[in-house]
């Protein structure tokens, strides 16, 4: 009897194991190891129509962009985004960072792996990232983001037969003066050449406490402005009239940043001249000054005094596609001309000139940003990035005529040996 209860015990204790087991077969089919080693193929790329970017469904993406504008550009932009995250359902957020420090954060967000999905930079800047391996193109992802900008912008943004950027303004330098006072220097008008120029410097020499022209030593524009009135350009080899700018600048009134006080100083005769984007001029302008454009008809090769700002996709964007719908949005004709009338800065649109600007009045006529040439221009390309390094260091008499002629000329090929 007592044999008999241990060999029951012993069968309930089988009986018990055999369902343990089965229940732990039954609960865990999916733990099933793979230890096969080999080609694992990629999962197939998501339908980004039907799909959003991350795989998850019903998350559209938050796009981060970083961009380098004033106080109110900034403000604008953020009204033009937030309506297309309402239209869209994608979120955006956008980081404004100061002009001093664009450059300096921009290398370091392209280099360090945590890019945003978009950037703002200077429209040359975009043929060295591009050919770095910073930026995506963005014909990639949309045939036609936005619409056509000004042909004289395509060389900037195209190479290896794709688009690199998206402009989002442009900006002419003018040349700004009070008729009255440069009457009193002798000068009946704006100086269109050396000569002229030459003339207005002695002139001012004369004036205790003058001085000849205003300029921002920031960027090269300015100074590209200074030459091509005078029916010359940055990257000429006619020598000149960087002579002519080592003996006239210490006549120069020079700044480093956006100078209030230039304003007085043009209308009480302490500048005959200053050098400036038309975005001021249009913002801070009144009827007792004039602006002129250094742009001609005969003289619109190269268009050194305009900048341009644009947009490009990072290379590390995990939201190629609503980066580029966000960019189209940004750069419609609606919203460029909305940017015109708030910030003063032009529409890089070509259609926009074509069909008129409206109420915006330019100091030039608008057929001479028409160009029908879109055919780059290599020197210029090539050698603009050691120029806009050396004006600053050149106008600020760091360095002398023969050093900036040095910097900005073309290097010759070899002659091969017969």
């Amino acid at each position: 009897m007592k044999r008999e209860g241990k060999v029951l015990k012993r069968k309930n204790y089988w009986l018990l194991f055999a369902i343990l087991l089965l229940s732990l077969t039954s609960l865990s089919p999916s733990l099933e190891l793979n230890t096969n080693e080999g080609y694992h193929p990629k999962s197939k790329p998501q339908d980004q129509s039907t799909q959003p970017s991350s795989g998850e469904e019903g998350d559209l993406g938050r796009l981060h962009i970083t961009v380098s504008l004033s106080e109110e550009e900034f403000r604008e932009l953020e009204l033009i985004s937030e309506r297309y995250a309402l239209s869209s359902g994608v979120a955006v957020d956008l980081k404004n960072v100061a002009a001093e420090q664009a450059e300096q954060t921009l290398l370091s967000d392209l280099t360090i792996g945590d890019s945003p999905d978009i950037i703002m930079t200077e429209g040359r800047n975009i043929l060295d990232l591009a050919t770095q391996g910073f930026l995506l193109p963005v014909d990639v992802y949309q045939s036609a983001p936005g619409s056509t900008p000004l042909t004289s912008l395509i060389p900037l943004y195209q190479w290896n037969g794709y688009d690199w950027g998206v402009p989002l303004d442009i900006d002419p330098y003018v040349l700004v003066y009070d008729p009255q006072r440069l009457g009193e220097f002798g000068m009946d008008k704006l100086p269109r050449s050396l000569e002229e120029w030459n003339i207005l410097l002695q002139n001012v020499r004369k004036v205790k406490g003058a001085s000849l022209l205003s300029m921002d030593t920031r960027n090269p524009y300015g100074y590209s402005a200074l030459l091509e009135s005078m029916g010359s350009d940055l990257l000429s080899e006619d020598s000149a009239p960087i002579e002519w700018t080592q003996n006239a600048r210490s006549y120069f009134y020079l700044t480093s940043q956006y100078n209030t006080k230039v304003w007085d100083m043009l209308q009480d005769g302490s500048i005959a001249i200053a050098i400036m984007p038309l975005s001021e001029w249009q913002l801070h302008g009144n009827s007792t000054l004039t602006a002129e454009a250094p742009l001609t008809k005969s003289n619109s090769r190269g268009l050194g005094a305009i900048s341009s700002r644009c947009f490009a996709l990072s290379a590390q964007t995990l939201y190629p596609e609503e980066a580029v719908s966000w960019l189209s949005y940004i750069t419609s004709r609606s919203a460029q001309l909305e940017w015109a009338e708030y910030t003063g800065r032009l529409p890089a649109l070509d259609e926009l000139y074509r069909l008129g600007l409206g109420t915006i009045n330019l100091p030039f006529e608008t057929y001479i940003l028409l160009s029908e040439d879109s055919t780059p221009d290599h020197r210029n390309e090539s050698n603009w990035g050691k120029a806009a390094a050396a004006v600053t260091s050149f106008l600020t008499s760091k360095i002398d005529a023969t050093a900036y002629k040095e910097s900005i000329s073309t290097p010759q090929p070899e002659a091969q040996e017969p």
